[in-house]
């Protein structure tokens, strides 16, 4: 289940997503608040946590990104 959710963030990151895809050329300076990226943060917890807890942190992350959040480096947990 980890790898399947982690091959399918990737195939997001490289085809949708604003900061990773094809759609970067319209965002030169990037599109996300925060860094890591939710789908590079997300794919991180899933790696390190596997799968239910990372992708509760990635929800409760795209949970805080929205426009009233300062832009801010978000590390991942260490536990």
């Amino acid at each position: 289940m980890r790898q399947l959710a982690v091959v399918l963030i990737e195939l997001y990151q490289h085809t949708l997503s604003p900061d990773h895809g094809w759609f970067r050329v319209r965002y030169p300076y990037g599109y996300c608040r925060m860094y890591p990226s939710c789908s590079e943060y997300t794919k991180l917890s899933i790696l390190r946590f596997g799968f239910l807890k990372g992708v509760r942190l990635g929800g409760l992350r795209i949970l805080k990104c929205n426009p009233f959040t300062e832009p801010k480096v978000d590390s991942i947990p260490n536990a």
